[in-house]
């Protein structure tokens, strides 16, 4: 079963891929609505929620086959995710900023591409005895910041997006680091 505070942190760090490319997304708007802002939010989260349960459905339905080396996977997924949140929030803020057109097409798919590693976190979650309750945790959390980090865009900018990627990605590594240990401790 996973510790609350674990779900909560990882919740929290999925989602500052998807805070920060809403926050580069609402840097190029000259002035943004709430209402803009939600549904950003929601694009975010739903893409956020669904993968994580799609990881998490993908290792119930082979857990028996992982089970041996779970604790393995968990902290290579999540070390790799988070290694990865970390070379993009060091990454030159050119490379690391969208296109400045702003499509629904664009924010749906810029909002998959920071989803993909929700499907990694899902896959570990299930293995680390998580519950399917947690993609609601994870996509809610994925709708709260980047709900406020579009809305937050014209008056903060890129800059704090790519701060809040890096302790994100660390937190991961940690999170995976933790499992890794619970579980070579406990068995």
């Amino acid at each position: 079963m996973i510790n609350p505070a674990a779900l909560v942190l990882t919740s929290f760090s999925l989602s500052t891929d998807a805070f920060a490319a809403a926050l580069a997304r609402g840097s190029a708007a000259p002035k943004v609505k709430v209402l803009d802002a939600l549904r950003i939010g929601a694009v975010f989260g739903l893409s956020e929620g669904v993968m994580c349960l799609l990881g998490w459905s993908f290792a119930i339905a082979l857990g028996g086959i992982v089970a041996a080396v779970d604790h393995w996977v968990a902290l290579i997924l999540l070390s790799v995710i988070g290694g990865r949140m970390i070379r993009e929030g060091l990454s030159a803020p050119d490379e690391a900023r969208p296109a400045r057109r702003h499509t629904a097409l664009g924010t749906v798919m810029t909002a998959i591409g920071t989803s993909i590693d929700s499907a990694a976190v899902g896959i570990a979650l299930a293995l680390a005895g998580g519950t399917a309750w947690a993609a609601l945790a994870i996509g809610l959390a994925s709708f709260a910041m980047s709900s406020a980090g579009y809305y937050a865009g014209p008056h903060i900018g890129a800059r704090l997006g790519r701060h809040a990627e890096l302790a994100g990605g660390a937190i991961l590594i940690l999170i995976g680091v933790s499992i890794f240990i619970s579980h070579v401790m406990a068995g």
